[in-house]
């Protein structure tokens, strides 16, 4: 299996990727898996921090991590790592955890210093992430997550996290 960056030519196996991953959650726009819209819709509005795909030859596998904006200001980078999909022929092989470390790898080389996620914390814990305490849209206890990539950066501040407008739009 191979990791690289995500390229122009890649959108559309991506797209089949992504709603293959995510088709048993049945959550559409439309006929199409929400999921697969989001990214078309980042890389529209050019929000892209990281994109990385595994490839077997094909690509199996995809991940993305969108930026995030904190008020009040602060001078953080930080990121949204949404979504991280593998094909369901590909599930429980590491590919899922491989696109992980290498969108971590990533994160740091872009200077990001923290990731947020949604996700189930029993799976990201293996990653370093914990519960958040920012404020975001999800409202949700446990399930909203952070990494610090740089360490106690955002440990003790009272702050909001936006997530990029096509999330919003779409309503995730």
């Amino acid at each position: 299996m191979n990791i690289r960056k995500a390229n122009e030519r890649d959108i559309d196996s991506i797209t089949e990727v992504v709603s293959l991953a995510f088709d048993a959650e049945q959550y559409l726009l439309g006929e199409k898996v929400i999921e697969a819209t989001l990214v078309r819709e980042l890389i529209h509005d050019n929000d892209v921090i990281v994109s990385l795909v595994a490839e077997d030859p094909q690509i199996i596998g995809h991940i993305f991590v969108s930026p995030v904006s904190l008020t009040p200001v602060m001078r953080l980078s930080c990121g949204q790592v949404a979504p991280l999909s593998v094909h369901p022929d590909q599930q429980t092989r590491g590919v899922g955890s491989s696109l992980m470390w290498a969108a971590i790898d990533e994160s740091k080389a872009n200077g990001l210093d923290a990731l947020f996620l949604l996700g189930d914390p029993n799976y990201y814990r293996r990653f370093g992430f914990v519960p958040s305490n920012v404020d975001n849209v999800y409202r949700t206890t446990g399930q909203f997550q952070q990494l610090e990539l740089n360490a106690g950066c955002i440990e003790s501040v009272t702050t909001y996290a936006h997530l990029a407008p096509a999330f919003s739009r779409l309503g995730l």
